[in-house]
């Protein structure tokens, strides 16, 4: 995704079509990669120029805008429309296909430019959106961290420790935040509506899911053994069989942890 917006038009009025070319021609937020004139000629074409937007005419033989509209719903494509048309009576209809916009003919310069300034805004913020969702998905696959968690690590690191980041995790607990070394962490468990974190220095009551947490731990170290269990597997001293499937981690600490069938391969060796 990229800033500028692509585009094509389809109005069976030739002088109309040229008329919007002309103007959209001087934007340089926009790029037009076609003009047609019926929405048959355009459905030829759309798969291979996917357009992030159409600027499409309402009243036209053969399919209609609003047919044409039905049809680009139904393929879901992810193609903003924006009708224009000379018939105000069909504005309520043009919205039950959720347009962007609505021009009427004939409209002035200052009203397209306005409804290109919020396109391409409405662009702008969708791209900041998928770059962030990218950089979370490479935050939790090399650090095991979330974006949002690693902000927090980052917020209440001291000043010339980031490095220490990434063997650190903060926790809420009640009003505090509480900064762990990974490596403190035995293992953790659901407890209602609440996560006990027990560590060398003792267990931590945090109000998490188990879910969340696998986001904010490292997932190389810490893994699931069961619906309510994660364990440190670096401090994990053997795993024991049980006669039913399952196993049980001893962990340094002393603690016993149950390993049920379901994530036993994850801390089996290959």
């Amino acid at each position: 995704m990229n800033n500028i917006l692509t585009s094509i038009i389809v109005d069976d009025e030739a002088l109309a079509r040229e008329g919007l070319l002309l103007r959209l021609q001087h934007n340089d937020k926009i790029k037009v990669l076609g003009s047609f004139a019926s929405a048959t000629e355009a459905k030829l074409s759309f798969d291979e120029l996917q357009p992030d937007l159409i600027f499409l005419d309402i009243e036209m033989p053969g399919i209609s805008g609003l047919q044409f509209a039905q049809w680009l719903k139904q393929n879901k494509y992810s193609t903003r429309i924006v009708f224009v048309t000379a018939f105000k009576e069909f504005a309520l209809d043009a919205f039950d296909f959720e347009a962007f916009d609505y021009l009427l003919k004939p409209y002035a310069d200052d009203r397209l430019e306005s409804c290109i300034n919020k396109l391409h805004a409405e662009n702008e913020k969708q791209r900041l959106a998928q770059q962030q969702q990218e950089l979370n998905s490479m935050l939790i696959n090399k650090t095991g961290d979330s974006l949002n968690t690693f902000m927090a690590n980052l917020q209440h690191a001291e000043p010339g420790k980031l490095n220490e980041v990434k063997n650190h995790v903060s926790f809420k607990s009640g009003t505090e935040w509480i900064k762990l070394q990974l490596a403190s962490i035995y293992w953790i468990e659901a407890a209602g509506d609440y996560m006990c974190v027990h560590t060398q220095d003792g267990t931590h009551i945090i109000r998490k899911t188990m879910k969340e947490l696998q986001e904010q731990l490292c997932n190389d170290i810490f893994k699931r053994v069961s619906r309510s269990a994660i364990i440190n597997t670096e401090l994990m001293k053997k795993l024991t069989p049980n006669s039913n499937g399952e196993y049980i981690a001893q962990l340094r600490s002393g603690d016993n942890v149950k390993v049920s069938r379901k994530y036993k391969n994850d801390l089996l060796p290959e």
